[in-house]
């Protein structure tokens, strides 16, 4: 609506167009009577009268129905306020960090930003039909709603892919039946939801096949067993594998809730990533050699510095080590990697190893540049190796694969989780790449600080 302006120019002119109208009409009007004064059809005094009458009412029907002062602009100037509006409500749109579009009360996307182009993937959006690009009957619906009532309203639908859910907001525009429309991605906090669902079911179903075992044989012993002394030991004995694993299950619960908890603070201290890694592996020797299996280290000639938590780093390093240990055969190898790389995206492809047969599956992107100077370690084994479909959903929680490398193995399912969390804290990445029945290899990479020289491999 264009703001009311005073126009004299054009109030004046008015005015001395009814100036002349009511001097003519006033003129006329004395004309007729003085011309009956002369030809004797009206008296002098009463023609006199009359004029006088005549003109005291003209003079008081011009005062009395003076129109008031009306701003009303030039057509050119509405038009110039009008698209003053347009200007200011794209740039609005285009200055929303979120999707957002402005429709018009026919129906037309007037204005929109590049994030509604990505949301919908058509690239030319302005001056189409609402219905030709918000493919959306729930939201479309909406529009026309807000349109009538010009009341607010928000619709939650999922996008294209049918994998991220999205709230979008209503409101009445400034034009008559013109809506505002800005979209909220709400995937995150979906899959958050859907997590801590997913989370809380198998935390309760990895918890009760122990507990119901160990109810079973406390049974078992209290009643048809009670006097077959022979069997308690063998009873016992699975009793304790039981225990131990609820008590393995609830450690790694905590470790992982400690670690999600402190995830969004990078941690602020500077520590050798070299030495992780010696004493971490160092301290795994006993393991190793207890299932005849050798342990490696490779690459370690320097010291690297990173930004880091080393209790963190040293858990990621002995969960990587412990899984490859798990899968490996009797007499077989694992061998530990150390290195730097010129960047983030160089480091990615020597974490996971030189086999060119190998599948690989980033299981974290991380949240550093590409172009960072990084530090990567990779683990392999000669194990049996993971089949493709399992490789993406490896680092969920609970998720295990053991009957592709080995049935007879057992785990909590949160390993991976833990490495996965800990390393999205250091801003860092995971894959993996395993080839069946030829072994796999997982790597992590994260930022090191300048000065550490890029190794060869």
């Amino acid at each position: 609506m264009a703001t009311a302006r005073k126009y004299p120019q054009q109030s004046a002119l008015r005015r001395a167009e009814r100036i002349r109208d009511f001097v003519v009409l006033g003129i006329a009007g004395s004309g007729l009577l003085a011309f009956m004064m002369i030809s004797g059809a009206l008296g002098i005094f009463e023609g006199v009268t009359a004029i006088i009458v005549l003109s005291l009412g003209a003079l008081a029907y011009f005062v009395g129905s003076a129109p008031p002062a009306i701003d009303i602009a030039p057509a050119d100037d509405v038009q110039a306020s009008d698209e003053a509006m347009k200007s200011s409500v794209r740039s609005l749109i285009h200055a929303l960090p979120f999707p957002a579009c402005y429709i018009s009360g026919e129906g037309r996307i007037e204005s929109a930003n590049k994030k509604i182009s990505d949301l919908f993937r058509i690239k030319h959006i302005e001056g189409a039909l609402k219905s030709v690009i918000i493919r959306q009957p729930d939201v479309l619906a909406a529009t026309d709603r807000v349109s009538r009532s010009s009341a607010g309203e928000r619709v939650e639908f999922m996008a294209i892919d049918g994998d991220e859910l999205w709230l979008a907001h209503l409101t009445p525009g400034p034009e008559p039946s013109s809506v505002f429309v800005v979209f909220e991605d709400r995937t995150a906090v979906h899959r958050a939801e859907r997590a801590r669902a997913d989370f809380l079911a198998n935390a309760s179903h990895e918890l009760r096949t122990p507990l119901t075992a160990l109810a079973g044989f406390i049974e078992t012993m209290r009643g048809p067993a009670r006097d077959d002394r022979e069997s308690w030991d063998g009873f016992l004995e699975i009793m304790h594998k039981q225990t131990d694993r609820m008590r393995h299950l609830v450690s790694d619960l905590l470790s992982l809730s400690r670690i999600e908890f402190s995830e969004h603070r990078a941690p602020d201290t500077v520590i050798d990533l070299s030495d992780v890694l010696s004493q971490t592996v160092l301290a795994l020797q006993p393991l190793a050699a207890e299932r005849a299996i050798e342990l490696s280290l490779e690459g370690l000639e320097r010291e690297i510095r990173v930004t880091a938590k080393w209790d963190e780093l040293a858990q990621v390093v002995q969960n990587l080590i412990s899984n490859a240990m798990k899968y490996s055969p009797k007499g077989g190898r694992v061998t530990v990697n150390i290195g730097t790389a010129r960047s983030m995206a160089d480091a990615a492809m020597l974490a996971t190893g030189t086999n060119e047969e190998a599948t690989r599956s980033v299981l974290l992107q991380p949240r550093a540049s590409s172009e960072a100077t990084a530090a990567w370690i990779s683990v392999s084994d000669k194990g049996v190796g993971i089949a493709r479909q399992h490789l993406s959903r490896l680092g969920e929680r609970f998720y295990r694969v053991d009957e592709s490398r080995g049935g007879d193995i057992e785990g909590t399912g949160l390993g991976l989780a833990i490495v996965k969390h800990i390393m999205a804290r250091h801003r860092g990445g995971l894959a993996v790449a395993s080839e069946e029945s030829k072994g796999t290899c997982f790597g992590v990479w994260l930022p090191c600080l300048e000065g550490s020289a890029p190794s060869k491999r």
